[in-house]
């Protein structure tokens, strides 16, 4: 049988590793939270969403049980005011998650304009995905604001986890489907 490879051209590769050394670059920042971590967090999975990862290296991933995510869409289905909108929504989420600490990248009006609602449903929809406990939110003061401040949504990590794919040496350890596996007396070779 024969590995299957997508072709990179010489430009591709020198995209993928700026984009690595930029991405690697940019990590430091974003720990400070606020404005700045905001930006860089959007930038992050931005470029992540421009480039394919290489086997071997460690890019994020969302893993969500097809149980989980069929009772989220239920839920929006039966209970959301739009529905289908609100399901449009909620995939929309996936693609715009900040790698490690499962925050939503987007802006409501972002939102609103790929999904083509009004920025007040996008309020309505993200409300009742925290409603129901798909994610959660939390406000951040902001200097010179008013109000409660900006609200941030986060990806509830016991619907969806946000990881980083196993390197080719885990991935090695793991059994391929259909490798025969010896059955081990006693615990013992």
């Amino acid at each position: 049988m024969r590995n299957v490879t997508r072709l990179k051209t010489r430009k591709d590769r020198l995209q993928e590793d700026q984009a690595d050394l930029l991405k690697q670059a940019l990590l430091p920042f974003a720990e400070d939270g606020g404005a700045m971590g905001d930006a860089v967090g959007r930038l992050y999975v931005q470029i992540k969403n421009l480039t394919t990862p290489d086997p071997g290296t460690t890019e994020p991933f969302v893993m969500i049980r097809p149980a989980q995510n069929r009772a989220v869409t239920l839920w929006l289905m039966e209970n959301s005011k739009r529905p289908m909108k609100a399901v449009s929504v909620w995939t929309l989420l996936f693609d715009h998650l900040m790698p490690h600490t499962g925050q939503v990248m987007l802006t409501r009006e972002e939102i609103a304009e790929q999904v083509g609602i009004a920025v007040q449903e996008v309020s309505k929809i993200m409300n009742e995905l925290v409603t129901f406990g798909a994610i959660f939110s939390e406000r951040e003061k902001i200097a010179g604001m008013r109000g409660p401040g900006l609200v941030r949504y986060y990806m509830n990590k016991h619907v969806a986890e946000v990881g980083s794919r196993a390197t080719q040496e885990e991935l090695s350890i793991i059994p391929k489907p259909g490798a025969k596996l010896e059955v081990v007396q006693g615990g013992k070779l």
